[in-house]
């Protein structure tokens, strides 16, 4: 017989009764039936979520600047030498010769020194026609006083002559910057075509 007189305060007092097996006789013998289970809810399973592709390595493109070391180059002052040469004069009384500026012994060492370089980077070059800036980061090999407007002339002229641009008056941005004392004496070179420009950029 159950004296209880709603479901629920039977379960109130059932609960209170802590052995398991005292209960479940109790319950017996009030009439109550156990109490279904509950199913567990259902569980979902989701597909794998495809795993996004790694961003792949930007392609080169025409405004890539070019990046290279190269050795500390000669002044202005000393690429170029003054030779006498033989020739007719054209004027009565003129002497039979005639003065020439020559690429000096240090300069052409240099321009030897910069192609071999170049050559060994698989000789980059930039887009035909391009206008470009230059900036070239001067590390002298002392602390002597150096001008360095005198610098960048026979580097451009080396570069010219390995291939690296047609010639130097496609430089429509030119920065020159002193970096600390090397040994040797290095130019940290920084090539970058330009997109806005005085002049038409070539195809």
């Amino acid at each position: 017989m159950n004296p209880f007189p709603t479901r629920q305060a039977a379960e109130a007092y059932l609960a209170r009764i802590p052995d398991l097996a005292v209960r479940g006789a109790t319950r017996a013998r009030l009439g109550l039936e156990a109490e279904p289970a509950i199913p567990p809810a259902p569980v979902t399973v989701l597909p794998p979520r495809p795993i996004a592709c790694q961003p792949r390595a930007p392609e080169p493109s025409p405004n890539t600047a070019l990046t290279f070391t190269l050795p500390f180059p000669p002044s202005l002052n000393s690429i170029w030498r003054a030779t006498l040469v033989p020739c007719t004069p054209r004027k009565p009384g003129a002497p039979p010769w005639a003065a020439r500026i020559l690429l000096s012994q240090d300069g052409r060492q240099y321009r030897r020194a910069v192609r071999d370089i170049i050559r060994a980077l698989n000789s980059p070059s930039t887009p035909p026609g391009a206008r470009l800036s230059l900036h070239l980061h001067v590390c002298p090999p002392d602390r002597r006083a150096r001008d360095l407007s005198n610098l960048p002339k026979a580097l451009e002229d080396a570069l010219t002559h390995a291939g690296v641009w047609a010639d130097d008056s496609l430089i429509d941005e030119l920065r020159v910057t002193r970096g600390p004392v090397t040994t040797g004496g290095q130019v940290h070179v920084t090539i970058t075509p330009l997109t806005a420009t005085l002049f038409e950029v070539q195809s």
